[in-house]
């Protein structure tokens, strides 16, 4: 019986060049031995949980704030074809309890019209009115507060002064919140390259170390399967062929 999600997220290597097998290939053979799914610069370590701001840019651009995440998409393996014609024939999958508990969830899809710049309901003027708030609440109470803003506490615990809720507030504004957003062109068709939606895409912060016993699929393009269970014989058994 067909699912409509996944037990698994998928992993692929080639959002910039989906059609290059070989820089593809030698991508994912970098990762499976090295264990780890990275985001720049690439590390085999658990990477940086941190973020880039640049108030300059507007929220809808996704440059506005710049997160240290991994992606992967919930999306069942027969349904991938869609979504290998976007970023590659080459990828892996991870048990998703494994990726949940290192702090990975959905993104937050904003849909957008291309007339609601106006509209009192359309998800740029949504985004717009977001953007304002958080650069408000930078700019007048965050700010101003200097270095006492950089008070601790524990997660979960009641922010005991004005500066520690300031702190509080504002890492859980661009830790748990904006940098999960992600806008997409509604009237777009799911094929498009800019269709973000049917991804079903799934963020953590950090890099994603793995074992091969995490994997459940190695997927290839024709022509590779006895390429990669010949230099990486520890996943022989899980290289499947991308689905068509």
């Amino acid at each position: 019986m067909s699912r409509f999600v996944s037990d698994v997220l998928f992993h692929f290597v080639g959002r910039d060049h989906p059609s290059d097998h070989e820089r593809n290939y030698d991508v994912l053979k970098r990762i499976l031995s090295q264990g780890w799914v990275s985001h720049p610069p690439h590390d085999d370590t658990w990477g940086a949980t941190s973020y880039k701001i640049d108030l300059s840019r507007p929220l809808v651009s996704e440059k506005m704030l710049v997160p240290t995440v991994t992606c992967y998409c919930d999306i069942p393996f027969e349904h991938l074809p869609l979504h290998l014609g976007k970023y590659g024939k080459f990828g892996l999958s991870l048990n998703k309890h494994l990726l949940i508990k290192y702090g990975a969830r959905p993104v937050i899809y904003v849909p957008l019209r291309p007339d609601d710049w106006a509209g009192a309901h359309g998800g740029h003027t949504w985004l717009r009115d977001v953007e304002a708030a958080y650069r408000g609440f930078r700019t007048h109470i965050y700010d101003k507060l200097g270095q006492l803003r950089s008070a601790r506490r524990s997660p979960g615990a009641l922010p005991t002064s004005p500066e520690e809720a300031a702190a509080a507030l504002d890492s859980a504004l661009t830790l748990n919140f904006l940098a999960f957003i992600k806008p997409y062109d509604s009237f777009l068709s799911d094929g498009d390259v800019n269709y973000f939606y049917s991804e079903r895409e799934w963020r953590k912060f950090g890099n994603q170390q793995f074992e091969p016993q995490d994997v459940k699929h190695v997927i290839v393009a024709e022509g590779y399967i006895d390429r990669l269970r010949r230099v990486l014989p520890q996943y022989a058994g899980k290289v499947v062929l991308a689905p068509e």
